[in-house]
């Protein structure tokens, strides 16, 4: 699907490709659809437990099991939220993890993104009304 940003057309087939070679999340869904809006991308991602298990092992002191699933959540918006870094500088991004599936030990991300013009509060309502449609 194409998507006006600004002055460009984005193909939403183009990003998930950004995202899947730049990260460890993998595209389960494009939802740009479900946005009903022409201006804006959204996508579903999950990332596995694994990997997030490695990184915080890396980066923190041990977790007690009842602190495990904030973390995997905070980690998992945050790691969303790097991906700002392989768009155009002119692209905002909203992102927010919202489950942790048990049945493939992964965590569910939504993710959002349009052009700054947009503004970061349309973006965040867009993600929230995204959050309500999914599982």
């Amino acid at each position: 699907m194409y998507i006006v940003f600004g002055d460009e057309i984005v193909d939403s087939q183009e990003i998930i490709s950004i995202i899947e070679e730049n990260s460890d999340f993998v595209v389960e869904n494009d939802l740009t659809k479900s946005t009903k809006r022409e201006d804006t991308l959204a996508y579903k991602l999950s990332i596995d437990i694994k990997i997030l298990d490695n990184i915080i092992k890396e980066d923190y002191e041990i977790i007690h099991k009842d602190e495990l699933f904030d973390e995997y959540m905070a980690l998992s918006d945050e790691l969303a939220m790097q991906l700002e870094e392989y768009m155009s500088e002119d692209v905002i991004l909203n992102a927010r993890a919202y489950k942790w599936d048990s049945s493939d030990d992964t965590i569910k991300v939504i993710i959002s993104m349009a052009h700054y013009e947009l503004g970061e509060l349309k973006l965040s309502d867009i993600t929230k009304r995204l959050l309500n449609q999914v599982d």
